[in-house]
């Protein structure tokens, strides 16, 4: 399956934010959305980086306070790491696990179009381990149903 199908089944909507806000903005942005993640950018075109809960535990642990003036450009991952719809859902599982991130933008024609959670690929997974349960189970049914000896008719 590739990442465009897994699209259309989640409800996705990216989250921005400007890399020059305040951090408070972004914590409540992130509170507001019930979300893990912000994309940053200037523009909602070019992502400068991304903001996730992780980065600002990381960031708590070794400052222990976000002092007020604190900026997301000086929070945020960057470089990120991004995958093309059109690429499959293995691909996903393959970055997320190689760069240890929880979260990934997708592209279209260079573009940013969702952010695809580790817990939307989890989801991903149940769904179609489930749906392939449910295929063996109506296929075992269908086969034993149709190999079963018809009684003889006696005359």
């Amino acid at each position: 399956m590739t990442i465009r199908r897994l699209l259309d089944e989640l409800e996705t909507d990216i989250q921005w934010i400007a890399p020059v806000s305040p951090m408070d903005v972004a914590i409540a942005l992130l509170a507001q959305k019930d979300t893990s993640a912000l994309l940053v950018s200037s523009d909602k075109r070019l992502v400068a980086g991304i903001l996730t809960s992780s980065d600002i535990v990381r960031y708590l642990e070794a400052h222990q306070k976000l002092p007020v003036n604190l900026r997301v450009r000086s929070v945020m991952t960057h470089p990120v790491i991004s995958c093309d719809a059109r690429q499959p859902v293995q691909r996903l599982e393959w970055l997320m696990s190689k760069h240890h991130v929880r979260h990934i933008p997708v592209t279209e024609d260079g573009e940013p179009v969702a952010v695809i959670s580790i817990l939307d690929v989890t989801r991903y997974r149940l769904l179609t381990a489930e749906q392939e349960a449910a295929e063996l189970r109506d296929y075992v049914a269908g086969a034993s149903w149709r190999a079963r000896p018809r009684p003889h008719r006696q005359n």
